[in-house]
């Protein structure tokens, strides 16, 4: 018992002062110290350690004017890559990152709902991974997001084309021997603004798109639910008509976009071409947009009442491309809710899951946080 709770001390010294250097760079070993309260000597094991595994790197001395001046250290973020992959209903995206979320590649392949998604995903695998063959740790995971409900790694539910084998990421694991996460999208879109720009520890992201999907982070942890399907707020009733009354058949982009074509005679209509008829005035698209605004303040009133949350994302190109439309949701909340509560576009916009994607695969790997 002893030396297991010595090997455990061990470890977590050792994450405190890796998490530390990823978060906080660059650092000396007398600052690392300091700020862990860690004895000297148990820091210099452990950045020696590291030293040998290529995960940090002595970059130089400190400018001080009294002593010896402090090494410096910092993480070693090129030492390996991780690979986050994003599976619309119409095509497949996939971005890779160094170790810090930096130096980004992003690449688009084609997808149809006939395409056997698991061959599809292993000719972008094989395509990629020959470019970071040359790095210590060449990929360290792969996150697949997936439009549907996941749960425990597994695929329960695809609304928008054929559910894939449950077991995708085992499938994919044992092909590449690489640790596979598969996650809902909406989930790591959350995950990707709260790393990478807001910070924040309870924080509620809506996706809207074709659908429309929810991520909650509460303490600083994803809330999946007891099965997975905690976030699907798009199936929440807005009004009780049969199967015909929920949210994302009156607010989705999708909803707007082809109720705003029926009400101008034209066979579809493109975010681009509705943005710009909204710019210029058009009065159908004012009044699609103030429908929008009144049915997505009901849908955050409703979140806001629930989670008593600090921070909802809206990632939308509604949201997105017209700020108006931010305010007229925040005029609407003020007229119901006395609450404090910021309500804000995505700051990510289509790249937020994929950012999500990169950061389980990076703590995953250096099992921090």
């Amino acid at each position: 018992m002893a030396i297991a709770n010595q090997e455990m001390i061990r470890d977590n010294n050792r994450r405190q002062v890796l998490e530390y250097l990823v978060n906080h760079p660059p650092v000396s070993r007398a600052a690392l110290s300091q700020q862990l309260h860690l004895t000297k000597a148990t820091i210099s094991n452990i950045v020696q350690e590291l030293i040998e595994q290529h995960l940090i790197l002595e970059i130089g001395s400190a400018q001080t004017s009294l002593g010896r001046k402090p090494i410096l250290l910092e993480f070693q973020k090129k030492c390996g890559y991780a690979l986050s992959i994003d599976v619309h209903p119409s095509q497949i995206i996939a971005l890779t990152s160094d170790l810090k979320g930096e130096n980004c590649r992003l690449k688009e392949y084609p997808f149809q709902k006939g395409d056997n998604l698991y061959k599809n995903l292993c000719q972008i695998i094989h395509d990629i991974l020959p470019e970071y063959g040359d790095c210590p740790y060449k990929i360290v995971g792969i996150t697949i997001g997936i439009y549907g409900v996941v749960q425990q790694n597994q695929i329960l539910f695809t609304p928008y084309y054929p559910l894939p084998d449950s077991n995708l990421a085992k499938l994919l694991e044992s092909e590449f021997h690489i640790p596979v996460f598969v996650e809902n999208e909406s989930n790591l879109s959350v995950l990707g603004e709260s790393a990478f720009h807001h910070y924040d520890q309870n924080m509620v992201l809506l996706n809207i798109h074709d659908g429309i999907g929810m991520g909650i982070m509460i303490n600083g942890h994803l809330y999946r639910g007891q099965d997975g399907y905690a976030g699907e707020i798009g199936h929440t009733i807005l009004f009780p008509c049969g199967n015909h009354g929920c949210l994302e058949q009156y607010a989705s982009e999708k909803a707007i976009l082809e109720e705003y074509a029926r009400l101008t005679h034209q066979e579809q209509v493109t975010i681009d071409a509705f943005v710009r008829d909204y710019q210029n005035q058009i009065p159908e698209a004012l009044e699609m947009m103030e429908l929008f605004s009144k049915y997505i303040s009901i849908a955050i009133n409703n979140i806001i009442n629930t989670f008593n949350i600090e921070l909802v994302v809206l990632n939308s190109s509604f949201s997105n491309y017209i700020p108006q439309i931010n305010l007229s949701i925040q005029d609407y909340l003020h007229h119901h809710q006395n609450r404090k509560c910021q309500i804000i576009p995505s700051r990510l916009q289509d790249i937020s899951g994929l950012m999500g994607g990169i950061r389980i695969g990076v703590e995953r790997f250096l099992d921090i946080r």
